[in-house]
Formats: structure tokens, C-alpha cells, sequence
């Protein structure tokens, strides 16, 4: 499987881990000008960008390392843009990771805070 195929699998398996746990999928691959949030998702009046990270192959928490600050920033611009388009700014929002690894899932809520 290619890397790509690999992490729209791991989205997927996350999508549907975090609807069974009462979230609901507002937008899938969501494009912003300087970013990209995997999943969107509605955590009762919360907006929840998760970054999904797919490591089949190593251990947990390899895929949370890969969160850098960068890639922190890069999300909060992207997150920032979709709820001006949703005109959702008034709504409380958080940062979760989700990491699909060989021995399982682990999502992390509030995997870090915005610094915008």
C-alpha cells in the first residue's frame, strides 16, 4: 500500500473511531492557505480539527512525535480559515491527534494549543 492509500485508510479508521465515540464528520481534507486538517469534526457544539497520523508499522506514539510546531502552526491557519468560512468563530474549538499504529488507536484530545 502507498503512503498516500496508507493515511486515507488511517483517516477513515479514524473518522469512524471518533463517530463511535459521539463526534460527528463536518469535513474531510479541508484545504486552507497554508494547511491542511485531515478531519473536521463535531464534538457536540465543539469544532475539532484532528490531525491523523497512520504508522502501521512502529510502535505507539511514533505518529504524535511528527506533530511538530510547525505543523501545529500550519493547522491553526487552516482551522482559523475554515471557521471564518463557516462564519463558526464563536464556537469553542480544540486541536486533537488521532494515531493509528500497529497496536491499535490512541486519540489524544487537546493535543496542543494554539499559539496564533
Amino acid at each position: 500500500m502507498s503512503r498516500y492509500q496508507t493515511g486515507l485508510s488511517g483517516e477513515h479508521r479514524a473518522e469512524k473511531y471518533l463517530c463511535e465515540q459521539g463526534m460527528r464528520c463536518e469535513a474531510r481534507r479541508y484545504r486552507g492557505a497554508d494547511g491542511e486538517i485531515d478531519l473536521v469534526m463535531l464534538d457536540g457544539d465543539a469544532v475539532v480539527f484532528v490531525e491523523v497520523k497512520s504508522r502501521p508499522g512502529k510502535p505507539m506514539g511514533s505518529g504524535l512525535l511528527a506533530v511538530t510546531p510547525d505543523k501545529q502552526r500550519r493547522m491553526t491557519n487552516a482551522a482559523t480559515a475554515f471557521l471564518v468560512e463557516y462564519g463558526w468563530l464563536d464556537r469553542p474549538a480544540r486541536f486533537d491527534v488521532v494515531e493509528i499504529s500497529a497496536d491499535g488507536i490512541l486519540h489524544v484530545p487537546n493535543a496542543f494549543i494554539s499559539r496564533k
